[in-house]
Formats: structure tokens, sequence, C-alpha cells
């Protein structure tokens, strides 16, 4: 089984970083989904997560998920990283809009990994409000966290930028994308999968807490 910690609902759970634009808090017992985000529904917290790493575990037996991730760069299929890492959550959000669900998914970042420690194989990593619309939505929300885990390159401040102003070339945005194909790898289809999305580390969340 997965060892996680959820900071604010489980034993053992570590204190989110500090953070400049977006800061790390304890998670909620529970959400309200709203109808925007397939909502009205209330979920528990714990229990999304239960359910997504359950689906975790099934994407892990499908050979060309494991072997997707197993090419990333770190030789670590999604097998090993369930099985071996650690891995620690906290809530995160901007600044001033915690426990807040936005109008809508507009430049929303839904996870970022803050932490990595191969050393301990260990991991940290934030997740929005949002992404706990559903267990397949957190599923897939942290299949793209843990593919950077697993090697997936994220973009620089400047590849953000020119992504932004359509800017970047076909092979940029194939290698700043292999994280969020993992979940396409991994027999998720859209609107989990979402085929415009590339990967990004430490860019927001202040000074970079990554270790290599």
């Amino acid at each position: 089984m997965p060892t996680y910690t959820l900071y604010g609902l489980t034993k053992d759970a570590r204190m989110p970083p500090s953070a400049s634009e977006y800061v790390g808090y304890a998670f909620p017992t529970q959400v309200e989904v709203p109808r925007q985000f397939g909502g009205p529904a209330t979920r528990k917290v714990t229990t999304l997560f239960e359910e997504a790493f359950r689906e975790l575990a099934q994407c892990g037996r499908r050979p060309a998920c494991d072997s997707h991730f197993s090419g990333l760069g770190a030789g670590l299929g999604l097998t090993a990283l369930l099985r071996d890492w650690k891995m620690y959550f906290f809530c995160f959000a901007p600044q001033g809009a915690k426990n807040t669900w936005p109008a809508d998914d507009k430049d929303i970042t839904y996870a970022q990994v803050v932490g990595t420690y191969k050393a301990t194989s260990l991991v940290e990593i934030g997740i929005h409000l949002c992404a706990l619309r559903s267990a397949e939505f957190l599923a897939a929300t942290i299949l793209h966290e843990l593919a950077h885990v697993a090697g997936a390159p994220g973009a620089s401040a400047d590849d953000l930028s020119r992504h932004a102003r359509g800017q970047l070339t076909a092979e940029e945005i194939r290698r700043l994308h292999k994280a969020e194909r993992a979940v396409y790898a991994c027999g998720y289809r859209a609107p989990l999968y979402k085929q415009n999305v590339i990967g990004a580390l430490d860019t927001i969340i202040g000074r970079p807490r990554r270790i290599t």
C-alpha cells in the first residue's frame, strides 16, 4: 500500500513549506464541491485520497502506464513509486484564497511538487482545492505530479511565458507535456487528461525545495 500523509488530517504529516505566491495549509475534513466543478456534492477528503490511490494502483498494473513512467528518466515505474516512496500532501492556494473555490479552472495550478528527496524516497506535493472535486480528478492530478518525480521535465518561468504567447516549438511542447502525457498513458482521457497542459516545477512556491 502507498504511504502518504495529509497535513491536518493524518499523523506524521509534514508542515507545508513557507510560500510566496501560493501558501500551504491544512486540508479541510471535507469539501463542498460547487456546481461548476461537478457538484453540488460533499466529499470527505481522506476518502477521496483512499479512492484515488486505489485508482492509481490499478493504473500501475497497466503495462503502458508503468512503461511510460519507467522511461521518464529516473528509472521509476509507477508501481515502484507507489510501493517505495512516501508522499507528504498539503492543501495549497494563492495567498488570501485558502479554502476558496474559484469561479472556474482558468489559471489554476492543481498541484505542485515542491520537494523531492531521492536519498529517503520522499516527495512533498501541494494540492489545490479544485483537484478535490472527485477521486478520478485527484488521481489524474497525482499521476501528473508523480511523473515529475519519475523524471518528466518541468517548464521554466520563461517557458511558461513563451507557452502563454504561443511561442514554444512543437518539440519543446512534447518535452514539457511528458508529465501530463503520463495521465493519458495510464488510461485517462479528456477532461482528466489535458492536451494543452505542460508541466512546471518549483515556479510558484517561492524558493525551490526540490532536491535531486
